[in-house]
């Protein structure tokens, strides 16, 4: 069902992950050029923040802070497996790769380095603190918009 607080939780998930895909670029290599990352993870983690953390929101206050957390975990893991895909195709159309299976077994590879360039303890932190508070000003968000909808 539709809720206002499903595009809300969208936004502010993709407005996350805009900051977060700009902290991350550092971490994933300094002199790297990687485009337009943080719009890519703004869209995916939009997707997410509508289909998952949108319809979680609610249940109690630290349900809600769990599921926040939860979603950044889901908006990295698709984000990387989505930008993944490309990469392997990147790889597979400058020949890098002798068969198909190598190119399956890249893919899983590129996103297990991706996610695993992240396990640094500030950007940790930063997600883990992010999706508390994400999870939070949610439920918070949806409290107050309940009461208004059951003042009616």
């Amino acid at each position: 069902m539709f809720t206002v607080i499903r595009p809300i939780s969208a936004v502010l998930l993709a407005v996350f992950a805009v900051y977060a895909a700009q902290a991350y670029e550092p971490i994933f290599d300094p002199e790297a050029d990687l485009g337009s990352f943080p719009a890519w993870a703004a869209g995916v983690s939009f997707v997410v923040g509508w289909m998952f953390l949108g319809g979680q929101i609610g249940r109690s206050l630290w349900y809600s802070a769990f599921v926040g957390i939860q979603s950044v975990i889901m908006a990295a893991i698709a984000t990387a497996a989505f930008l993944a895909v490309g990469e392997v195709f990147r790889r597979g159309y400058n020949m890098q790769y002798g068969e198909v299976i190598n190119a399956i077994t890249g893919y899983f590879e590129i996103i297990a380095d991706w996610l695993m360039r992240g396990f640094v303890q500030e950007f940790m932190i930063l997600m883990g603190v992010g999706g508390l508070v994400l999870g939070i000003i949610l439920h918070i968000l949806w409290t107050v918009m309940e009461k208004r909808r059951n003042d009616r």
